[in-house]
């Protein structure tokens, strides 16, 4: 399986009911985060070519949580979400190759310019009512 298709199905783990209003826009933005963070993951051949894509799957989707707040994805639900992933992959996110491979896709992360997404110089704007079939990543590798 591929860095996207297990980042699929890491978060297929979360709760499908929360009783916070924005749970399911955290969830989405967890998604969509994650499979930026997997494409950044191409860059790196420590990440991409000598890490198992697991590994890296749950290092996207741990790195994506973090741009998420505590109101909108509580913490209990995080926990409960994390012990589900262990049970079903045995993946902890304590492990020295997640924490690595986390630790790679903050540096990548890191190097891109802030601006580099500004579109208002040229009068475009980000449509957040687009599905993410209809628009790419800002640096996209798959085309998803």
């Amino acid at each position: 399986p591929t860095v996207v298709q297990c980042i699929s199905h890491l978060v297929e783990l979360f709760p499908t009911q929360c009783a916070h209003s924005d749970f399911s826009r955290a969830r989405h933005g967890i998604l969509e985060m994650s499979r930026f963070f997997s494409e950044l993951s191409v860059y790196q051949a420590s990440l991409s070519i000598e890490q198992r894509p697991s590994v890296v799957a749950f290092s996207c989707v741990l790195n994506a949580m973090e741009c998420v707040s505590t109101v909108s994805l509580p913490y209990s639900v995080r926990q409960d979400f994390l012990e589900d992933i262990a049970k079903a992959t045995h993946l902890q996110e304590g492990m020295m190759e997640v924490c690595k491979a986390r630790s790679h896709l903050r540096e990548l992360h890191s190097t891109i310019p802030e601006n580099q997404f500004d579109t208002s110089a040229d009068g475009g704007s980000y449509d957040r009512n687009m599905s993410s079939l209809d628009r790419l990543s800002p640096v996209s590798v798959t085309g998803l």
